[in-house]
């Protein structure tokens, strides 16, 4: 069942005026409430912290960037995953504009005999 904080309070109201509910409950309740919120603060804190730390063992740039809420980390590629990539973003680009047919016959060619004869066949096929 959901309230809104209206029917809330009428209820509330209600409950206390028929006895059904006694202040002492009430104050309990907020009480409980209080704490709850207590803690959550106190765990909120904790992470936070601990956030900064590891970001300073990462380095200082990141601590920086954790403590103001913008820990990004950036991997670098090696020259290897880097080429891979450029190969792969250029048959991408050849392919993406050919008909159907040339596309499977560029893929079988890829598939067969590997990334850089099927750059060579788009290329060849003057869709570029």
């Amino acid at each position: 069942m959901k309230l809104d904080p209206r029917q809330s309070h009428y209820v509330l109201q209600t409950l206390l005026a028929r006895r059904k509910v006694g202040a002492r409950h009430v104050r309990e309740i907020l009480r409980e409430w209080q704490k709850e919120i207590a803690t959550l603060r106190q765990r909120l804190a904790t992470l936070e912290e601990l956030g900064v730390q590891g970001a300073r063992k990462a380095g200082r740039g990141v601590a920086a960037k954790v403590a103001r809420g913008e820990a990004r980390v950036k991997r670098r590629l090696s020259p290897k995953v880097r080429a891979l990539r450029r190969q792969q973003g250029r048959y991408m680009g050849l392919v993406r504009r050919m008909k159907p047919a040339e596309k499977a016959r560029v893929s079988a060619v890829r598939q067969k005999k590997g990334l850089p004869a099927a750059i060579r066949l788009a290329l060849s096929l003057g869709r570029s």
